[in-house]
């Protein structure tokens, strides 16, 4: 009888505790790629619930309602709908290839957008991808990388007015102004560092709070859009918004990432803006060879 007291206890505080380590990581490596699944703590609670009631542990029910009301709180606005069935101006993609893709020729056919960047960019892609594209996609700004996996390009149907490339911590970051129809927009794209061995996380977030300040400080209409190694429940993310008056565009939950099992987890790739836009549609797309699932979304001009 106290064994079963004793399990039920470590079981029930283990489910709220990790849930409350989704909200605070207290800057702890391993809880904060805990937090990044969160939503599976709200399946396990939920779980937790349907099997503590069959088995009649009323302490553990109890407590797995607490674990999924937390995590849930945190994590369940992220599934919301887009709810917009305007027409779009423009349509920008955000692909990540993998570096060690062998494929690269096959993600290139599923490129359907009037602005993408590709991330992780290399070398050998470099001319091929830059062949594929030159009719179409006109206007190109690349840097690609040798080593991986920080190599990245920017082509756009539209007249690129100016560009240049930045290194933020040994990674490059395109930043364009783009004239849309004759609107001036100002394109960020990025690949932050990774938040896994080895832990960048200090890296990560500094860069993501670099570029928030370029947009902040852009008299344009902005969008930042990457590979931010970072879901969107993150706190250094709301910051990041925050700090950049940034408004991110997602249609539900629309995981990313990995890609190894055939489906992804989590939302790691984003397309965010600030200005004279509003989002009208967003949609994943299976890349070919890749880890990741790359992301299209429309925007429409406010005026």
């Amino acid at each position: 009888m106290k064994s079963k007291w004793w399990l039920e206890w470590v079981i029930g505080t283990g489910l709220i505790l990790l849930s409350i380590s989704h909200w605070f990581p207290l800057g702890i490596g391993p809880l904060e790629l805990l937090g990044a699944f969160a939503h599976f703590t709200v399946i396990l609670s939920a779980i937790s619930i349907f099997l503590s009631l069959i088995y009649k542990l009323r302490s553990v029910a109890i407590s797995a309602l607490v674990s999924l009301c937390i995590s849930g709180a945190l994590v369940l606005p992220h599934f919301s709908s887009l709810h917009s069935s305007g027409q779009s101006d423009f349509t920008i993609g955000q692909f990540n290839f993998y570096h060690h893709s062998l494929t690269p020729e096959k993600g290139i056919e599923v490129i359907d957008a009037d602005i993408f960047t590709i991330q992780e960019m290399n070398d050998d892609w470099k001319p091929l991808i830059e062949k594929a594209f030159a009719t179409t996609h006109p206007y190109q700004v690349v840097k690609p990388w040798e080593g991986c996996c920080y190599g990245i390009g920017l082509y756009s149907k539209f007249p690129i007015l100016s560009s240049h490339v930045i290194e933020l911590d040994r990674t490059p970051v395109i930043i364009a102004e783009v004239d849309i129809n004759g609107n001036h927009v100002m394109v960020i794209s990025l690949h932050t560092r990774p938040p896994v061995a080895p832990n960048e996380t200090p890296e990560r977030n500094a860069q993501l709070m670099a570029v928030a300040k370029m947009a902040a400080a852009s008299a344009n209409t902005c969008i930042v859009l990457g590979d931010f190694n970072i879901v969107p429940w993150d706190a250094t993310f709301k910051d990041f918004l925050k700090a950049g008056d940034l408004t991110p565009v997602r249609d539900g939950f629309q995981a990313t990432y990995p890609m190894d099992l055939g489906f992804p987890l989590i939302p790691i790739d984003h397309i965010t803006y600030r200005g004279n836009l509003v989002g009208t549609s967003s949609n994943t797309i299976t890349i070919p060879g890749s880890d990741h699932r790359g992301m299209v979304v429309g925007f429409a001009f406010k005026d």
